[in-house]
């Protein structure tokens, strides 16, 4: 008997479900009783300890109403799971994971940006759309940081490059502030910071920005960052090598507290 359970790419899933359920004002008994299926089945669903049948999943959708959101979900979902080069509920899994590791080279990582910093890292990046788009995009990387810095998010831990921390995105009161709350983050202890000095000179990390996602009950996932999109694998070998490269860095990295000069000096003068 095979009891693996499915990746952990099904746990944003099953916590669309949820949602739609309870934004319908439906318990699970009730809900389960309307798609011909027992109380503990649905639970698998939508804990992610079994991969739905499409048929099963169709039943759902049209009980909660979800025009067929649900079904494209699922189907994206599964694609993904046989051929994880992209995800494109990144965000929701790593909400999803027991602990997050993750190197950024260049910037602060979008689940702990302050709102200005995040403006000023997607503007240039996106020159060409309006400033309600933007908006818009900023609000979205604010929900992600409330999920992930939240009581129910993940154990984090993030090594920068040193001069991400240096670089003035946005200008000197936009990075102030930035470093002011990377500091109130790690003393609240929602996060532990490091990283890796300008002047080390054996760097590890210059292979570019990655995540690794261990998980409670299934096998971890790595994520590797690229300008556009991703790639996402748990495959093991892969997820192997990367663990060994993120001992690496952790190795040549220093440890930052609330009282590190690097957060506490002002820019332009430090």
């Amino acid at each position: 008997m095979n009891t693996a359970l499915p990746s952990a790419m099904w746990l944003p899933f099953g916590a669309r479900i949820l949602r739609a359920r309870s934004d319908k004002g439906l318990s699970r008994a009730e809900l389960a009783a309307n798609v011909g299926v027992t109380d503990d089945k649905l639970r698998e669903v939508e804990d992610a300890y079994c991969r739905p049948a499409r048929s099963l999943v169709e039943r759902v959708d049209t009980v909660l109403g979800t025009e067929h959101r649900l079904v494209d979900a699922w189907a994206i979902t599964l694609q993904a799971e046989a051929f994880p080069n992209e995800f494109g509920d990144m965000r929701e899994l790593g909400v999803h994971a027991a602990r997050l590791w993750e190197h950024q080279p260049m910037a602060v990582p979008v689940f702990l940006r302050t709102r200005e910093y995040s403006s000023a890292v997607l503007r240039p990046r996106h020159a060409d759309l309006s400033h309600e788009e933007i908006e818009a995009m900023v609000e979205d990387e604010m929900a992600h940081r409330a999920a992930m810095t939240g009581p129910d998010g993940p154990t984090l831990r993030v090594v920068l490059n040193e001069s991400a921390l240096q670089r003035p995105q946005g200008g000197a009161e936009v990075l102030n502030a930035q470093r002011d709350f990377l500091a109130d983050l790690i003393e609240a202890g929602i996060v532990t910071l490091a990283v890796i000095p300008e002047q080390t000179a054996h760097h590890p990390g210059l292979g570019g920005a990655f995540r690794m996602m261990e998980f409670a009950d299934r096998p971890s996932m790595v994520y590797a960052f690229a300008a556009q999109g991703g790639e996402l694998t748990g495959d093991n070998e892969q997820v192997g090598r990367c663990a060994m490269v993120r001992e690496a860095i952790e190795d040549v990295s220093v440890e930052l507290t609330p009282r590190s000069e690097l957060l506490t000096a002002r820019w332009p003068a430090g």
